[in-house]
């Protein structure tokens, strides 16, 4: 069996080396391979994206750019898009099952569909419509597009891949999807690089690891912060860094911009920390906070989509919700009990390994896509 899998518009081999993705990201397709799969992956890189053959091992590596000349402008880029089935034709009539890594660029997937006559998988890690909807600084006419792109994809595609109920839920409500068609697979674990190890953990500091925007919610994680005697440390970049790093020295709170770190040193810096908070307005499938839990880490999370499905609260972590003072309850609960800390740590890692262990997101997948082959047999 032949898996094309066609990367984010605009994303490339080398933007998940820089955003410290690229190790997390392979793992599920290298267990392909090992069971007898041909995988290949199209990005929109250039030739840069061959320098990671050697990390990918037998993962075919097809950049569109180094096939054709890059345009200048994300218009003409995303204009460009429509030739790539043309122009990496080869690639793509070899394949038997064409697979989307998320939802924007899957109008490439869906043309080469409609080209080559082949089998189709639409995975999102997230619902980015939905997404667009709860963002009110998205223009109307990207949600307009959006919408569109979306229901071509859901509707023309053969199966639907998503992260939780909740956006299988909307899926099929906002555009009439058929219930079987739409399948829900959490993001899978490395339970054996993500473990409890042996650290000595501060007694006083607390983590957040994540994109550094609105939706993360981090001003009133700030806030809570700035009521108690604990420090914050924070991992990851974006676009409000700045604003944060003023509010922070504006308020004399006691927390730490440390910037990214690659997907296999967060173990490591994970196990050194007894809580790790997540005060998202909402959220897909949150893969940190998976990791954390697999890693024994006493969790909050603020009870809105995405979240919910995963934390059952004073079961394998702590729910609150996402005002300051609510956020700051659920952590000085937490950082004053040790006991229910190591209680919910446990149960937190029991849940990754019965529900989201890469072995099992292995079998899981390849069972689907032997029943997407059968289909017509």
């Amino acid at each position: 069996m032949n898996i094309v899998l066609f990367f984010t518009f605009g994303v490339s081999l080398k933007t998940w080396e820089e955003t410290g993705l690229l190790d997390r990201e392979i793992q599920l397709y290298k267990r392909f391979v090992e069971r007898g799969l041909k995988v290949t992956f199209i990005t929109f890189g250039d030739k840069e994206d061959y320098q990671f053959k050697d990390r990918l091992q037998d993962i075919e590596i097809v950049p569109y750019y180094a096939y054709t000349k890059k345009p200048k402008t994300r218009v003409l880029r995303f204009l460009h898009s429509f030739k790539l089935p043309i122009v990496l034709s080869k690639t793509v009539k070899e394949a038997d099952i064409l697979k989307t890594n998320q939802m924007w660029g899957s109008w490439v997937v869906m043309l080469s569909k409609l080209l080559y006559k082949k089998k189709t998988v639409v995975r999102c890690g997230f619902e980015k419509y939905r997404s667009a909807l709860d963002n009110k600084k998205e223009s109307v006419f990207y949600k307009i597009l959006l919408y569109l792109i979306s229901w071509m994809a859901y509707k023309f595609c053969d199966v639907i891949i998503v992260t939780s109920k909740e956006d299988k839920e909307f899926i099929i409500k906002t555009f009439s999807i058929s219930e079987p068609k739409v399948n829900i697979f959490m993001n899978y674990i490395d339970t054996n690089l993500f473990k409890k190890t042996d650290c000595q953990k501060y007694e006083k500091k607390l983590l957040f690891i994540g994109r550094l925007n609105e939706e993360k919610n981090i001003f009133s994680l700030l806030d809570a912060i700035s009521q108690t005697d604990y420090e914050l440390d924070i991992i990851g970049d974006g676009d409000l860094r700045p604003k944060i790093e003023a509010y922070i020295k504006k308020h004399n709170i006691k927390a730490n911009l440390l910037g990214r770190f690659p997907n296999a040193q967060l173990p490591e810096i994970i196990n050194c920390y007894p809580v790790f908070v997540l005060p998202s307005y909402y959220e897909g499938n949150p893969k940190v906070l998976l990791e954390a839990m697999a890693c024994e880490c006493a969790v909050v999370g603020t009870s809105v989509r995405g979240i919910r499905e995963i934390i059952k609260n004073n079961e394998n972590g702590l729910l609150c919700e996402t005002d300051a003072d609510s956020i700051k309850q659920a952590i000085t609960t937490l950082m004053q009990d040790k006991h229910l800390r190591n209680k919910l740590g446990r149960n937190a890692r029991e849940f990754i390994i019965e529900n989201l262990s890469l072995y099992k997101t292995v079998e899981k997948e390849l069972s689907l896509y032997k029943s997407l082959m059968n289909k017509d047999a």
